[in-house]
């Protein structure tokens, strides 16, 4: 599996649209990024819109307004600091026992989104503790539960296997700059973590919230184990397509006749948070095209509906739901920021960016945290609310197109 040419090629066999085809050179990219040769994202580079691309009509020159992006920017650079002066001194950790491992990789990833690595950039530092902080969960000695190659705290009672796909997509994402000496033990731990999630994915070819197949499974656990294990694949290490094809399959099946995508097999509640997961996840390994089905294109319906009712504003799991529907919505139809009828990326970003930049506080550039059982408190927030504006900017090579 390795190799450049798998990943030009739809892991369903068929032949992936041209937006899919660099993701080969991604890390190379990303190291322009850090500051060789060019600043974070593409500037004023020329688009095609996914719509476009797909009919096979000229490139349209689309930027995004200088006004925008300096808002956008702003916004993302306080967020940063706002997650950097908010790391904990001993351990590196980001948050508390609660959903530290996913949160601290969440962190992490924004702090890497904006042109840092553990050795390079404003926040080196911060990533280099929280690169550090995951790969000693990855070392630690495991409870009798808990099998080798987890990326687990012993304290942590939350995150558990949404952790651990976070921390695989950190880590990976970590890998292609990664000082040397750094580099070796991230391979390993990643080696662990992919062997971890083979074994733990259930027969109907799902992922629960502990690292055991007959464990229940769920939508958006599979979904960071899937993104988790693509984002390992881009740096060389070897994934088993039977996995992948089977944690792809039990997202296809939970779908409803409506579009949208189930909380799991057994529990029929679509929500816009899951859906834009899914759809981010088919995208992700090169499925673009609907074929007899329509599943992608229902998808994309359920999104732009709930977007239209008021919901995509305002809607349960805000920033988790947002973050995947800006990478879904990105890599469909990124980089033209001209609104007009059928680009699902500019509608989506003109509504839903002004509107999450209104969520950031004055005072400490903090993103203000969801209420009642969804609050995790600022800084999962913050590092989603990061996370979702750094998008265009291609930071992370797993959002390059």
């Amino acid at each position: 599996m390795p190799g450049v040419p798998d990943c030009h090629r739809s892991t369903y066999g068929s032949r992936a649209p041209r937006r899919a085809r660099a993701r080969g050179t991604r890390f190379v990219a990303w190291a322009l990024a850090l500051g060789l040769l060019a600043p974070v994202g593409r500037g004023g580079a020329a688009w095609t819109s996914g719509a476009e691309a797909r009919e096979g009509s000229p490139r349209a020159i689309s930027r995004e307004p200088l006004e925008s992006r300096l808002r956008r920017r702003r916004a993302i650079e306080r967020g940063c600091a706002f997650i950097a002066r908010n790391q904990e001194d001993l351990g590196g950790t980001f948050g508390d026992v609660n959903g530290v491992v996913a949160i601290t990789s969440l962190c992490v990833l924004a702090l890497m989104a904006n042109g840092s690595s553990d050795h390079r950039g404003p926040y080196r530092e911060q990533v280099r503790k929280g690169i550090d902080f995951l790969l000693a969960r990855s070392e630690a000695p495991k409870s009798d539960r808990d099998p080798p190659g987890y990326i687990v705290d012993g304290q942590d009672q939350t995150s558990r296997m949404h952790g651990h796909g976070f921390a695989t997509l950190a880590l990976a994402c970590a890998l292609g700059t990664s000082e040397r000496d750094r580099s070796a033990r991230i391979r390993k731990a990643l080696e662990g973590a992919i062997d971890c999630i083979v074994k733990a994915q259930a027969t109907t070819g799902g992922f629960g919230y502990e690292p055991r197949p007959d464990n229940d499974h769920e939508g958006s656990v599979t979904v960071c184990v899937a993104q988790g294990l693509r984002a390992a694949r881009d740096t060389g290490l070897h994934v088993d397509s039977r996995v992948i094809r089977a944690g792809l399959r039990y997202l296809e099946k939970s779908q409803n006749d409506e579009g949208g995508f189930n909380y799991s097999l057994t529990r029929q509640n679509s929500t816009y948070a899951l859906t834009a997961a899914a759809l981010s996840s088919f995208f992700l390994y090169g499925r673009y095209e609907d074929g007899a089905d329509t599943r992608i294109s229902r998808g994309l319906k359920y999104l732009r509906e709930a977007i239209d009712k008021g919901q995509g504003a305002d809607q349960p799991w805000y920033y988790y739901g947002h973050f995947y529907a800006a990478w879904a919505l990105y890599q469909w139809d990124g980089g033209t920021w001209e609104v007009r009828r059928g680009n699902e990326w500019a509608t989506w970003q003109d509504e839903i960016y002004p509107h999450m930049m209104a969520r950031q506080l004055e005072g400490d550039g903090s993103f203000e945290p969801e209420a009642g059982r969804h609050d995790y408190g600022p800084l999962l927030s913050t590092a989603f609310a990061v996370l979702t504006l750094s998008i265009p900017d291609e930071g992370l090579p797993i959002f390059q197109r």
